[in-house]
C-alpha cells in the first residue's frame, strides 16, 4: 500500500474531474472515505460513485468555494456523513474567466482578476477556516493545497520573452496560495495539523479548455509537444501521479512534513 489511510476520511474540493478526480479515486485505493464537493453535482456524484466502487464510503457534496455558507454547509455535510474529517484537499480552482486570457493587459483584467482571485486564494482560506475548528478540536488534521509552479514565477524554456497573456491573475494566485500555506503551517503546528501544498506539472484535463477523454483532438499532440519541450522527464503527468503524492501527505508517514511545496513537474521546476 503506498499510504495507510484506513479510517481517515477526506473532503476533496473540485473534485469532480481531472486532478480532483485523480485525487479522490487514489486517497479511496488507500482506504480513505471521500467526500466530492464541486460545483457542479453531476459530476461530484459521478465521481463519488466510482469511490463507492472501490469500496470506500463516498458522498457527494455541490460546494461553491466563493461562498462561505455553502463551504460551511459542505464541510458540516462531511463531519455528519462519515462522523469526523481528517483531511482537506483544497483543489478547486480556474486559470481565467472563459473567453478571456486573463492578461493584466486587457480591458477586462478587473474582472479576471477578482474571479481568479476569489476561487484560487479566497476560497482555499474559507475552506481551511471550515475545518480548522473541527481539526483543533481533534488535534489532528492535515490539509493540502492545490499551487502550481506558476506560483513560483513565469514558466517557459526557449525565448527570453514570453507571451503578453502570461501576465495573468493564475501564477500571483498560486503563490498567494504557497505563502498562505506556509504561514497556516506555522499558525497550527501546535495542534498536530499539517499544511503542505502540491505544485502540479502538465496534467491533460479540462483546465487545458478541451476534453481530456478526446486523445485525437488536435489540442492533445500540441498538448504532449509542449510537455516534451518543457519537461526533463519528456512527458505530461497524469491526475493519478498528483493523487499519489497527495495521499503520501495526507498519510501519518508525512506527519514531519508541514509548510511545503512540493514540485511534482518531471523536473519543469527544480527548487
Amino acid at each position: 500500500m503506498l499510504a495507510d489511510l484506513s479510517g481517515k476520511t477526506a473532503i476533496v474540493t473540485g473534485g469532480g474531474q481531472g486532478i480532483g478526480r485523480g485525487i479522490a479515486l487514489v486517497l479511496a485505493e488507500q482506504g480513505a472515505d471521500v467526500a466530492v464537493a464541486d460545483i457542479n453535482d453531476e459530476r461530484s456524484v459521478s465521481v463519488a460513485e466510482e469511490v463507492q466502487a472501490l469500496g470506500r464510503r463516498g458522498i457527494s457534496i455541490q460546494v461553491d468555494t466563493t461562498d462561505n455558507d455553502s463551504v460551511k454547509r459542505g464541510v458540516a455535510e462531511s463531519i455528519s456523513g462519515f462522523g469526523h474529517l481528517d483531511i482537506l484537499i483544497n483543489n478547486a480552482g480556474i486559470g481565467r474567466l472563459t473567453g478571456s486570457s486573463g492578461s493584466s493587459l486587457e480591458d477586462d483584467w478587473e474582472e479576471n482578476w477578482s474571479a481568479v482571485m476569489d476561487i484560487n486564494v479566497q476560497g482555499v482560506m474559507r475552506c481551511a477556516k471550515a475545518v480548522l475548528g473541527h481539526f483543533i478540536d481533534r488535534n489532528y488534521g492535515k490539509i493540502i493545497n492545490t499551487a502550481s509552479g506558476a506560483g513560483r514565477g513565469p514558466i517557459w524554456w526557449g525565448p527570453a520573452k514570453g507571451p503578453e497573456g502570461m501576465a495573468n491573475p493564475y501564477g500571483p494566485s498560486k503563490a498567494a496560495v504557497i505563502n498562505y500555506t506556509q504561514y497556516l503551517a506555522a499558525s497550527v503546528a501546535e495542534y498536530n495539523i499539517n499544511v503542505n501544498a502540491i505544485c502540479p506539472g502538465q496534467v491533460w484535463t479540462a483546465f487545458h479548455g478541451a476534453d481530456p477523454s478526446n486523445l485525437s483532438d488536435p489540442a492533445h499532440d500540441a498538448f504532449m509537444e509542449k510537455s516534451k519541450d518543457v519537461i526533463p522527464l519528456g512527458r505530461e503527468q497524469t491526475p493519478e501521479e498528483i493523487g499519489k503524492l497527495v495521499a503520501f501527505l495526507s498519510s501519518d508517514d508525512a506527519s514531519s512534513i508541514t509548510g511545503q511545496s512540493i514540485h511534482i513537474d518531471g523536473g519543469q521546476r527544480m527548487a
